[in-house]
């Protein structure tokens, strides 16, 4: 079949075929039937192509050069309104299943698919969603390390809530990231209120443990730091409590790093477990 005066979507992963202009340029008629639908010419009466029953939709054939290493397949809609012609290739499947689990790194995918990267490297895969979502301003310019000691500064932010519950009914997780050694606390919690008791036994922690003190909180402007209780205990104990700005996670942009890394990890690792290694 021949089609004239199409329109070319270069982003667009499938063609849409117009029924009613499809009987009209090719001078033919459309039968449906329970289970197999028909085009026949108006003149000639003699059958063109044939489809039949498929999931539901009516499967259209055709035949495919041997140059082109794509699969296609036309799908007619039972109400005759439209054709969808899909071109299915390695490519395109190693992006669906990127996007059904959840926009894993392409290095994983390679491990859990090698046969879909039989004439492509992992790196060669990009996918805007996940540049966009982990896009971070260059205008914040780094701060070159000034020389300190252990727990001298503690990054913390909370993240939450899950919208999975784990087994012991917690949604949320606060982390503290130490400024000199990059050494990480995180600590469970199934309301974000938990956070002025979990820092006071983290503080006491640190000092029975490494006999020294917390110098320096660096937060977002979360009210959950905020409240009266660990103001409180902060000015008693001697504890500078410093805020990011309002919408500028950036500047708390350790701890917030840190919680994203914890959660690609953690994303990884339970994809690795309950993924087969081949279909």
């Amino acid at each position: 079949m021949i089609l004239n005066f199409i329109l070319h979507v270069p982003n667009l992963d499938c063609n849409l075929l117009s029924i009613s202009k499809l009987t009209r340029d090719l001078n033919c008629v459309a039968k449906f039937f329970p289970h197999l639908c028909i085009f026949q010419d108006l003149d000639t009466r003699k059958k063109i192509v044939r489809a039949k029953m498929c999931s539901g939709l009516y499967l259209l054939k055709s035949e495919i050069p041997l140059k082109r290493q794509t699969q296609n397949r036309s799908y007619v809609s039972s109400k005759g309104q439209s054709a969808l012609n899909f071109h299915v290739n390695k490519d395109n499947e190693v992006l669906l299943w990127h996007y059904r689990l959840g926009h894993p790194n392409f290095i994983y995918l390679e491990r859990l698919f090698p046969f879909f990267f039989s004439n492509k490297s992992s790196q060669s895969f990009k996918c805007e969603i996940c540049q966009l979502s982990k896009y971070v301003r260059g205008s914040y310019p780094t701060i070159s390390y000034k020389p300190s000691h252990p727990f001298a500064m503690i990054h913390s932010d909370v993240w939450g809530p899950s919208q999975v519950h784990n087994i012991t009914g917690t949604r949320w997780f606060v982390s503290f990231v130490d400024d000199h050694t990059r050494l990480t606390w995180l600590f469970l919690m199934k309301e974000k209120y938990e956070v002025k008791q979990i820092f006071q036994n983290f503080h006491a922690m640190i000092q029975t443990q490494f006999q020294t003190k917390i110098q320096i909180l660096k937060t977002d402007n979360a009210k959950e730091y905020f409240n009266y209780s660990l103001n409180t205990y902060c000015l008693n104990q001697g504890i500078i409590h410093i805020s990011s700005c309002v919408n500028t996670p950036q500047q708390n942009r350790v701890a917030e790093r840190k919680n994203r890394h914890l959660l690609e990890v953690a994303r990884s690792f339970m994809l690795s477990i309950h993924m087969p290694k081949q279909f």
